[in-house]
């Protein structure tokens, strides 16, 4: 097991908070990050772009020129694809793109996301998340005494406090979120991940 010292947020030093290697220790596996981050963005697309088909322009009802003796093509609508104005031939429609991802191998991006984060000293846990006030000027001096002003950020806890979530919705480098909503997209979009002590505990019994 791996250990990390767990702070407050005056940045002082408080006690060493064990790791389990299920969760913070897990192999680098980048074609499961890759998979997991191709369906995250797949389930948040809109899918609501559409174009319209000769049914759906409006006009054309009446045929544009007669059949025969003009010594142009036969034409029956000024709404054909061929015909400029007219409409599109196999266009977008709306459409879910999301699919089906195993849960396990989510759990298991995750896993190996976090432990990169560990290796590389990108990992920060704060005994508790609470400010006491819900001033974004708070949140960015707390931020620059812990020594991560000017980074992106993602704080997360059991249940993220009213206060900051406040805080930080003003910042464009700072994201706040539920422990249980942890993915691996959030987690590679961070430089620092900054996990309280309630949330560890519960990684760790959600994916140890």
């Amino acid at each position: 097991m791996s250990a990390v010292q767990v702070r407050n947020l005056m940045n002082k030093e408080l006690r060493s908070l064990e790791l389990s290697d299920k969760v913070f220790a897990y192999p680098a596996k980048p074609h499961l990050v890759y998979e997991a981050v191709c369906h995250f963005r797949a389930v948040a697309r809109a899918g609501t772009h559409s174009t319209r088909n000769r049914v759906d322009v409006a006009g054309g009802g009446r045929k544009p020129y007669r059949q025969k003796k003009t010594g142009r093509a036969r034409a029956g609508s000024t709404r054909s694809p061929l015909w400029r104005g007219g409409g599109t031939v196999h266009g977008p429609k709306p459409r879910d793109y999301s699919y089906n991802f195993p849960r396990r191998m989510r759990w298991n991006a995750v896993r190996s996301v976090l432990s990169e984060k560990v290796r590389e000293g990108n990992l920060m846990v704060v005994d508790d998340l609470q400010l006491g006030s819900h001033k974004t000027k708070d949140l960015v001096k707390t931020l620059d005494t812990i020594q991560v002003a000017g980074n992106k950020a993602l704080l997360v806890d059991i249940d993220v406090p009213e206060s900051l979530g406040l805080a930080a919705r003003n910042l464009k480098k700072v994201k706040t979120m539920r422990v249980m909503a942890l993915n691996a997209y959030d987690l590679l979009d961070s430089d620092v991940v900054i996990l309280s002590v309630p949330a560890v505990e519960r990684l760790q019994e959600w994916l140890g």
